[in-house]
């Protein structure tokens, strides 16, 4: 079966059209996070948004290799919600998991019946990452709703990601004691 005339190809792209809607979003996110200090927690973010920005690089490129095409057609719902951290954090969780354990696993399955092995692989490693993200995006939220991302249930050791000071305490300073950066810059405690 030739790509153009498969249902993989309306799945790559709207797989393409979906990951680089989220890379975009994330990066909204982090700036939000930045604009209120969280500065640790954005760089985090702007890493996942950059994942995405890759992700849809994958797919557009299997088009691409195939021959491309002028334009493919599909319909789709793409979110436009979120002004909060945690509102952006937990439609993020929705849409990874979404990902993660649905979309990409059938499609992976949809493109294995066609024959394209190559790309049912590349759906299958990119919904591992996208677990990952679902991972470090629970973490995220939780941390900011039960106000515990400076915080630990042990010793735990902080580091500034400014200027590399490094102190074992339960909870991180509110103030580097060595370069006066804020609580927004230590190192986060991912899972």
């Amino acid at each position: 079966m030739e790509l153009k005339n498969s249902e993989t190809i309306i799945n790559l792209a709207r797989s393409f059209a979906g990951e680089a809607q989220a890379g975009l979003r994330y990066q909204f996110l982090a700036t939000l996070l930045e604009n209120q200090g969280y500065f640790t927690a954005s760089k985090k973010v702007k890493v996942i948004a950059k994942n995405e920005t890759k992700h849809a690089k994958v797919f557009f490129d299997h088009i691409v290799k195939a021959g491309g095409s002028e334009n493919i057609e599909f319909t789709a719902g793409f979110p436009y919600t979120g002004s909060t951290i945690e509102d952006m954090f937990s439609l993020a969780i929705k849409n990874e998991k979404e990902e993660a354990f649905n979309i990409y696993p059938e499609f992976a399955k949809i493109a294995e019946r066609e024959g394209f092995k190559e790309i049912s692989a590349s759906f299958k490693k990119i919904a591992k990452v996208e677990e990952n993200h679902l991972n470090s995006f629970n973490y995220l939220l939780n941390c900011f709703n039960e106000d515990s991302l400076y915080k630990a249930s042990k010793p735990t050791t902080f580091i500034c990601s400014e200027c590399g000071y490094t102190e074992t305490l339960l909870n991180a300073w509110d103030v580097c004691p060595l370069c006066g950066a804020t609580q927004g810059y230590c190192n986060l405690l991912l899972p």
